[in-house]
């Protein structure tokens, strides 16, 4: 049995105990009771998660592969109770009464998506240029991808296609297949964005499929697909209302509605802004104090940080979480087994898409996309996801050489 990795357990336990320092400093000038607090239901979630994380520690690393269809299907199941009677809040269906609790599905479907997913790679070679293989690792993506984004949830959504993507990677799959396979989508955005950039992507996919050798049908079908769905996204454009298409600009950038849509942005990038090197100090600052900056203590965590604690705090922050995927990645590295690198590499793409996205949405660089921190933003649903994948990697590491 391997040792823990005690880097990996000390970043991990930083992280949990800056989160809980900055939930409770974001929360509270809160009229309520301390029990009835965010800060204290954290505390829970943290503790409920601990518990289920060291549970999955010790328990035999074949039970997941073993489990991996079931967790898929009972996924599945909840995702299409969501669609239709899930409880709705700020205009999305994404939540699921049990006993007394409100659950996320699409929390949990990452990680049946991720243990499924690994499953199947494992036992199966995958080719660009056999699309027979393909047809069941892209319905095992796309059924949940699909569930997800109707709720609407396309942050989430887009989790789903980075940890395809990396998986399909580590199954075998070239960087230039990738290219080709995630073209379509490209295709979409960028006949939306300018019709320069969509000429340069679809010279650049057929000049890529002739000078890598790609058999004639792929190059016809993939150029197909490209310009078809480029020139769908443009009809589809067109065909929007006014205010439908500000939105959309508004959520590309932010200060063209800076009253608007785009306040939190420029809230969020004020308190970063105002933290300088050290920070104003643990509990300190107008931007959350005052309650200038919307949703402090779940999607802008990072803000509250910025403000309080500066560069300085930060940086030791993204500091400790590259620690985290670093060590975690490292488990790789132990086995050769497909299954146990496929499930780690998969759990590091999660947080690692959850960090970089959610870190770059608060400072301008991306739309805001209600992507949480691992380990720092509010949130029950999440703050489970994220200690299972911890239990899913640890379990990994210790017991990985007794899958077959």
């Amino acid at each position: 049995m391997k040792r823990l990795d005690w880097l990996f357990m000390i970043s991990l336990f930083a992280l949990i105990g800056i989160g809980l320092a900055l939930v409770y400093s974001a929360t509270s000038n809160s009229d309520l009771i301390w029990y009835k607090t965010d800060w204290f239901k954290q505390v829970i979630h943290f503790t409920a998660g601990s518990l289920i994380a060291g549970i999955i520690v010790f328990m035999p690393a074949t039970f997941w592969r073993n489990i991996a269809w079931i967790t898929y299907v009972v996924a599945i199941i909840a995702l299409v109770i969501v669609a239709g009677s899930g409880h709705i809040s700020k205009g999305a269906g994404r939540w699921l009464d049990v006993a007394g609790f409100r659950l996320q599905p699409s929390e949990f479907s990452k990680i049946a998506y991720l243990l499924a997913n690994s499953l199947w790679l494992s036992k199966n070679r995958i080719s660009i240029e056999q699309p027979k293989t393909l047809i069941v690792p892209g319905l095992l993506f796309i059924v949940p991808f699909l569930l997800v984004l109707k709720q609407p949830n396309l942050s989430t959504a887009l989790v789903f296609t980075a940890m395809a993507i990396v998986q399909f990677y580590w199954a075998g799959f070239r960087m230039v297949d990738l290219f080709l396979l995630m073209s379509p989508v490209a295709s979409i955005i960028f006949s939306a964005v300018s019709p320069l950039y969509w000429n340069l992507l679809i010279i650049s996919v057929f000049f890529v499929s002739i000078k890598f050798k790609f058999p004639l049908w792929i190059i016809i079908f993939v150029m197909a697909l490209d310009i078809g769905s480029g020139y769908a996204s443009q009809v589809a454009w067109n065909s929007m209302k006014d205010h439908q298409r500000s939105r959309i600009l508004t959520f590309l950038d932010p200060m063209r509605d800076p009253k608007g849509e785009g306040y939190q942005v420029i809230q969020s990038q004020v308190a970063i802004g105002s933290g300088g090197m050290f920070g104003k100090g643990f509990g300190e600052g107008s931007q959350v104090n005052l309650s200038f900056l919307p949703e402090e203590h779940t999607d802008f965590i990072f803000s509250v940080l910025g403000e309080q604690f500066g560069f300085v705090g930060t940086f030791v922050v993204l500091v400790l979480f590259f620690i985290l995927l670093w060590r975690g990645i490292m488990i790789c590295r132990l086995y050769e087994n497909r299954f146990v690198n496929l499930v780690v590499a998969g759990a590091c793409t999660i947080l690692f898409f959850h960090t970089t996205v959610n870190v770059a949405m608060t400072i301008g660089w991306m739309p805001v996309t209600g992507l949480p921190l691992p380990f720092l933003s509010y949130g029950g649903s999440f703050v489970l996801t994220c200690m299972i994948l911890v239990g899913l990697m640890l379990n990994m590491r210790l017991k990985g050489k007794d899958i077959i």
